[in-house]
């Protein structure tokens, strides 16, 4: 977002009854469908349906499966173009993030106090290195995303801002825990040749190690809808990000194999 529960004891004398019993159940497919399961918003908001497993995760110690039982389930929560957030949603701990590591003009950027401290992290490492990376975008709430969707329409019509912009509801955004991270390479602009820049390849290298994932990749947009973005990225935690990198699958294609909550 498991509450198992504990068999109850046999009769002795019903060992051989219920053994048979289960035999035949186990032949008649008697395995049960996964669980629907329905959680609250951590803000003020209506009941959410998430993911559910298809396939069994082996929850070893250090994995992502086992982080993810006991992580913020918002950390890993599906949001795409078909599942998405309720207009409420809001989250209750938000970071600002110092104005020094936005891109000029950009001021005032904030992420949920997971995602912030290991950005800004990933940004000093990057400079250490000699690269120049900023952030020019972060958290945006519903009413943010209503007012960003619709410029898109009008800049670039609605097919083109579909591609390219989410809905309001629809958003990694809105989640507080992703960032569009850009250089003056490219003038600060969210272009996709970002990618072909010394800036965009050492991000692409080295954003798993700070826990997060590009949610976009080259050749993604059959899967998630969206044109290559190379500059957005999310924060999964680092057990999540590393297995996510070595899986070499998009995102939101790794986040439905996460065992359910």
């Amino acid at each position: 977002m498991d509450i198992r529960r504990s068999p109850q004891r046999l009769p002795v004398l019903g060992v051989a009854a219920a053994a048979l019993l289960a035999l035949l159940f186990g032949a008649c497919g008697g395995e049960e469908p996964p669980a629907v399961v329905v959680t609250t918003p951590t803000a003020t908001a209506t009941p959410v349906v998430t993911r559910t497993a298809t396939t069994a995760v082996q929850a070893t110690a250090g994995s992502c499966a086992a982080f993810a039982q006991t992580a913020d389930p918002f950390l890993l929560r599906v949001v795409d173009k078909q599942r998405g957030l309720p207009p409420e949603y809001h989250p209750s701990d938000l970071q600002a993030i110092d104005d020094a590591w936005a891109a000029p003009g950009f001021a005032g950027q904030s992420l949920r106090a997971p995602a912030a401290g290991p950005l800004v992290q990933m940004l000093a490492a990057a400079r250490a290195q000699g690269v120049e990376l900023r952030v020019r975008s972060s958290f945006r709430s519903y009413q943010e995303q209503q007012r960003t969707f619709q410029f898109w329409i009008d800049q670039l019509g609605e097919a083109q801002a579909r591609r390219e912009s989410a809905p309001p509801g629809n958003s990694e955004h809105q989640l507080g825990t992703t960032a569009d991270v850009i250089s003056a390479s490219v003038g600060w602009e969210l272009i996709t040749s970002f990618g072909d820049t010394p800036e965009g390849k050492w991000l692409a290298a080295h954003v798993q190690e700070f826990g997060f994932a590009i949610s976009y990749p080259p050749d993604g947009e059959a899967v998630t809808g969206y044109i290559y973005e190379p500059w957005h990225i999310r924060y999964l935690g680092k057990p999540c990000a590393t297995e996510w990198k070595a899986s070499g699958k998009v995102l939101v294609k790794f986040l439905e194999g996460l065992p359910a909550r």
